[in-house]
């Protein structure tokens, strides 16, 4: 496994942990505050650097073939992070019309769950193209 694929893997766990823990701590405490979600979002982001970090994955050594998976995946993961996002809208706009207003901790979820998905999508379009192999139309050989 290329560190371009550990990247990915070891992303896409740090995505699932986050997730749960998000969904998990609502569970066990009844309810979670504001603060606790921007702990767990700047916790999330330092993770990742620190992933990057200790593999030593840098854009500029990337070959063009790893470089043209990483920008396919980003265009599937933007889609469906999109999708993340308006879907979640709907959803709390529907939970909450009555009262007019969004509290702010669903807010923030909001933003930290589309985060989340953008980074586990990503990295497991990563993986998925690395194991079928880069479409043909947008392949790089010449």
């Amino acid at each position: 496994m290329s560190l371009h694929q550990k990247e990915a893997l070891y992303t896409l766990i740090c995505s699932v942990v986050f997730f749960v823990l998000l969904l998990v701590l609502p569970l066990v405490n009844g309810s979670i505050s504001a603060e606790v979600i921007l702990l767990l979002f700047a916790l999330f982001i330092l993770s990742l650097w620190f992933i990057r970090q200790r593999l030593g994955i840098r854009f500029s050594k990337l070959n063009q073939e790893e470089r043209t998976v990483r920008f396919l995946a980003a265009m599937i993961a933007v889609h469906a992070f999109g999708a993340v996002v308006a879907v979640y809208a709907i959803v709390l706009y529907l939970l909450h019309r009555s009262v007019g207003q969004v509290p702010l901790p669903r807010v923030l979820l909001l933003a930290t769950h589309s985060w989340l998905s953008l980074y586990a999508f990503w990295s497991l379009f990563i993986l998925i193209i690395h194991k079928w192999g880069v479409p043909k139309a947008i392949g790089t050989s010449s």
